[in-house]
């Protein structure tokens, strides 16, 4: 969906409007991408946060920084928001570059937010606190989230469980939770390896 791939049946639309419709940088304009491991192709981390919104004023940016918990590693660097990140981001760890990602996403709410495992290198309590951020982001836009982490769908209206690129299963996070079937079946073997 991120690339634009089209389906083999059926239609994606945005909006009411075919995906297939809309030019690559119509349907960018629509969404906003935090992945494992996200691509910042600006210099710092104040313009890798602004690239959705580069009218941004520095107190939206420090917003922006602040909601997603950069805070947090930001006192590291000598030259925080205006910290270069080097080539491929490698002066920040992978759970660092999520972050920035994160606060990116959150600078312009959009159509769409699309979070592919965007805690997958964040310690238990920095997850926590980002995915408390991205689940107030999502009750202001479409949400799409693809996670391994069960708990991490439980804020969501509608889950849809995969198996061999099917989806198998769909409801809410209570419903499936009761249901016979693959959801119920691997909270339980959650609960089993706790």
């Amino acid at each position: 969906m991120l690339l634009g791939f089209l389906p083999y049946r059926g239609s994606i639309t945005v909006n009411g409007t075919e995906l297939s419709a809309l030019s690559p940088s119509q349907w960018r304009q629509q969404i906003s991408w935090v992945g494992q491991n996200p691509h910042l192709p600006a210099r710092t981390i104040r313009e890798n946060i602004a690239l959705s919104a580069p009218q941004a004023s520095d107190e939206q940016i420090a917003k922006a920084a602040n909601r997603a918990y950069i805070d947090e590693f930001l006192s590291r660097f000598p030259d925080g928001l205006d910290t270069e990140v080097g080539d491929s981001a490698a002066r920040l760890s992978v759970g660092q570059a999520q972050r920035v990602a994160v606060a990116r996403a959150l600078m312009s709410p959009c159509c769409l937010l699309l979070l592919d495992e965007p805690t997958a290198s964040l310690d238990a309590n920095s997850e926590r606190l980002v995915m408390s951020a991205l689940n107030n982001a999502s009750t202001q836009q479409t949400t799409l989230l693809v996670t391994h982490r069960l708990e991490d769908a439980s804020h969501y209206h509608d889950v849809w469980v995969m198996d061999k690129g099917m989806i198998v299963q769909q409801g809410d996070y209570p419903t499936l939770s009761c249901t016979p079937g693959p959801f119920a079946d691997l909270l339980s073997n959650r609960s089993v390896e706790v």
